[in-house]
């Protein structure tokens, strides 16, 4: 079995680094997570298993500058944990790596029997609140299941497993100088805009304002509500089309990162997901 970490990089994010200590915690043991905390003040929610934690102090930046630091700093944590490691899992804090469990194993059993020589790539499911079928979040209780309503994304479909060190761009949502690979059996579900309530919180927030973050809230409400006016979904097969979609190459500019969707990109999330997250 390879030795797999998981790292992610975070401020002012308690629900959902709670949910992403235990989420990994229970797939790779808890010791094999890395928190890098941007800010001195950060600290790890109550209750919490021990876990490796990287505290920094916060540097005010722009969104855009924030994003590329944190890539940064994430990828020279990963390029550390090779000296120890044979993969790097690397996520933003509200996103969650899954295993189609129709595969019958662990994800850490999957990672290590997958060839990864440089990276591979989950296909992206942006969750939102469909405020006709769904209500409020229970924090405490599992995401999938109060929450069965996704948008397939290319955005989301990032490479999050890396084989051997290797530089993440912003965001997790390329590797700098490599193409991708979606693997048929990994999904990454993004949770930003998990709750309504919990996303105009963000939106309210002065300090992700002044950091010019308002331009990527005012995203995640819109998503809220195209999910939200779709009635009919495509059937799962869906899935596997828009892989392939993906896939497509791209202008050169944009060569190593996934092809936008064009069309049918909300669907419902299988139930056999339900309660994994």
């Amino acid at each position: 079995m390879k030795r797999i970490a998981a790292l992610t990089t975070v401020r002012n994010s308690p629900h959902f680094l709670h949910r992403w200590i235990s989420h990994y915690g229970a797939l790779l043991g808890y010791e094999n997570l890395f928190v890098i905390f941007d800010g001195l003040d950060e600290a790890l929610p109550k209750g919490c298993p021990h876990v490796n934690v990287l505290a920094f102090e916060h540097v005010h930046h722009s969104r855009s500058v924030g994003d590329k630091k944190r890539a940064e700093r994430a990828s020279d944590v990963a390029g550390d944990l090779f000296k120890t490691y044979d993969l790097v899992i690397g996520t933003d804090v509200d996103e969650f790596l899954v295993l189609d469990p129709n595969t019958g194993i662990s994800l850490a059993a999957y990672l290590s029997d997958v060839e990864i020589p440089s990276c591979i790539s989950a296909i992206g499911l942006d969750v939102a609140q469909h405020l006709g079928i769904e209500g409020a979040l229970n924090w405490d209780e599992p995401f999938l299941g109060q929450r069965g309503i996704c948008m397939i994304s290319d955005r989301y479909t990032k490479a999050v497993v890396l084989g051997r060190p290797l530089r993440w761009g912003s965001g997790f949502h390329r590797v700098k100088g490599h193409g991708f690979s979606i693997d048929p059996n990994l999904f990454l579900f993004h949770f930003g805009s998990v709750d309504c309530k919990e996303t105009e919180a963000r939106l309210a927030d002065t300090e992700r304002k002044a950091a010019g973050w308002g331009a990527h809230q005012n995203r995640r409400i819109s998503l809220t509500a195209e999910i939200s006016a779709v009635e009919k979904f495509p059937t799962e097969d869906r899935l596997k089309s828009a892989r392939s979609e993906l896939s497509k190459p791209r202008s050169l500019i944009a060569w190593n990162k996934p092809r936008p969707l064009k069309s049918d990109r909300v669907v419902r999330i299988p139930e056999r997901f339900y309660g994994l997250v």
